[in-house]
């Protein structure tokens, strides 16, 4: 997926200035007032966010975000605001409901959501849980005739480690000295653990089986494929793409990520032998009718005639995953660049 749309400024009287000119202090004094006085950091950052909703690419949330940055940057007096095309992108896909929760043996809230571009469960299911532990297309046909109404889950090898480490902390003056002086040696190529997994055991099924699992289970009936990720720990869940989204590409399988320990409490209680029952309303929609990508466009134009075949080009990220905002990946791009007054050489906008 294309994770880069931008917003661009232009300015063709931006200038270097040359070594031996003094630093213009009040023009640095100009835009140090407009960084702490009036900044407009805090409700760029609802627009797009709380405001926008999740603006996975060609998504409504999507098209609220980019038309509403287009219109905020024509009103900040930018030049040919626009949404401009830059190619092909396939399909749009929205979430409209999602809920999964462990009926039997008990009831239990799932913390979960669907991963993009997959179909819904056509209206609520209530489903058992069945674990599929084929390791190649051989085995997978065994379970011919038994994946009807089920929901399939996957063994896993992982182990998750508490921690009790702050999620973040402030470097130390001798840290950032060693990071100074830092010279890099050959590249490692040892492939690094990840998050609070340890990774020990059996490997994993491989992305081609479990693509092929889920065609597998498409074909005989089966509502959904629960998934997880070791990324996530605490509750977190790291949700992104299901499947293909071209025009042409059918609707993906029900692919639902969990959060690491429910996935595991529920794979746990379905190999200790228990009816495992979820209910399971998911509720998708594919847009098709526009399948053009954009990035949203404007230009500041300068003075300057000796430069005006110069471009100063400054970009962010706009659309984002939809299991979230968006606030702490792209939308914190953006907002580096606000609503106040640019001020460049010579020239004020």
């Amino acid at each position: 997926m294309r994770k880069l749309f931008y917003l661009l400024a232009v300015s063709f009287s931006s200038v270097s200035l040359p070594a031996q000119e003094k630093p213009d202090t009040a023009m640095i004094a100009k835009i140090r007032a407009e960084g702490l006085n009036n900044s407009a950091v805090m409700d760029i950052a609802f627009q797009l966010t709380d405001g926008s909703g999740p603006r996975l690419m060609n998504s409504p949330g999507f098209f609220r975000a980019a038309n509403w940055a287009k219109a905020k940057l024509k009103e900040w007096g930018l030049e040919n605001s626009a949404l401009e095309p830059w190619g092909t992108f396939g399909k749009g896909w929205e979430l409209q409901k999602s809920y999964l929760a462990m009926t039997s043996p008990y009831y239990k809230s799932i913390i979960a959501l669907p991963k993009t571009w997959t179909s819904g469960s056509n209206g609520l299911q209530n489903a058992e849980i069945i674990i599929v532990t084929a390791k190649d297309t051989l085995e997978l046909f065994t379970y011919s005739g038994k994946l009807k109404g089920k929901v399939i889950i996957l063994p896993r090898a992982d182990t998750l480690k508490p921690t009790y480490t702050a999620d973040a902390s402030r470097y130390t003056d001798s840290q950032l000295n060693k990071m100074a002086a830092f010279q890099p040696g050959k590249p490692d190529t040892t492939r690094r653990q990840q998050g609070q997994v340890n990774r020990g055991g059996p490997q994993q099924p491989s992305a081609a089986l479990v693509n092929r699992i889920k065609e597998f289970a498409k074909q005989e009936g089966a509502v959904a494929i629960l998934s997880t990720s070791p990324r996530g720990h605490d509750g977190t869940i790291f949700v992104q793409g299901g499947g293909a989204y071209t025009i042409k590409s059918p609707e993906n399988f029900l692919d639902i990520m969990l959060a690491y320990e429910d996935y595991m409490m529920l794979y746990r209680l379905a190999k200790a032998g228990s009816p495992v029952k979820v209910d399971v309303d998911v509720q998708t929609k594919f847009s098709a009718a526009d399948s053009t990508g954009y990035n949203v466009i404007a230009e500041i134009k300068g003075t300057d005639k000796k430069l005006k075949e110069e471009l100063v080009m400054i970009g962010g990220h706009l659309d984002s995953w939809h299991g979230a905002m968006g606030a702490t990946d792209n939308a914190g791009w953006l907002c580096r660049y606000d609503g106040s007054h640019a001020y460049f050489k010579n020239t004020e906008y």
